[in-house]
């Protein structure tokens, strides 16, 4: 399944349904630690294979040669975006939750402003949203930027920043991204 603007309607409906909101999406406000406020505009599951890094914390040095091999994430390709299955709750794979904080890269939102946001995302609003839905990925992107960017596209105009995490017992663990 491809992202594409004919599929944003459904993909708003489960949104909405993942957040258990009945309003429209864009009416999801979030107030982050920083003092700013963000705007889900969407989340992408995708199932595929776990890509593990290394954790925040790990020296680079001290991985083994082949962790550094050519079968690194970035070089593999995209995983398929999929929808969550009827009937049964998604097991692995990777949930990406992106936002929208105005005047994202300006005066007291550099990335330093805002990085401990993206723990506080990750805990308090991808977790519960993908727990209440059944879905129990090993892994959540949360994207920060100052407009909407449509998946997969980029947008050289556009200030983003992300940060990954690891899902270990309900807790989101900070990977080198």
């Amino acid at each position: 399944m491809t992202t594409s603007r004919s599929d944003w309607p459904a993909r708003a409906g489960w949104l909405a349904a993942v957040l258990g909101i009945a309003g429209p999406v864009a009416a999801q406000e979030v107030q982050l630690p920083s003092g700013h406020s963000a705007r889900l505009y969407d989340v992408v599951l995708e199932t595929a294979e776990p890509v593990m890094v290394p954790d925040a914390g790990t020296d680079p040095e001290a991985l083994p040669e082949e962790a550094l091999a050519e079968d690194e994430p970035l070089n593999r390709p995209p995983a398929q975006v999929a929808a969550p299955a009827a009937g049964g709750p998604a097991q692995g794979g990777l949930a990406r939750f992106r936002l929208v904080v105005d005047g994202l890269g300006g005066a007291g939102a550099a990335y330093e402003d805002v990085a401990p946001d993206f723990a506080w995302l990750c805990e308090s609003l991808a977790l519960p949203a993908l727990d209440a839905n059944g879905w129990s990925p090993t892994e959540v992107v949360i994207a920060l930027s100052d407009r909407e960017v449509a998946f997969g596209a980029t947008d050289p105009q556009a200030v983003q920043f992300f940060e990954g995490f690891r899902i270990d017992g309900g807790a989101c663990i900070a990977q080198a991204f």
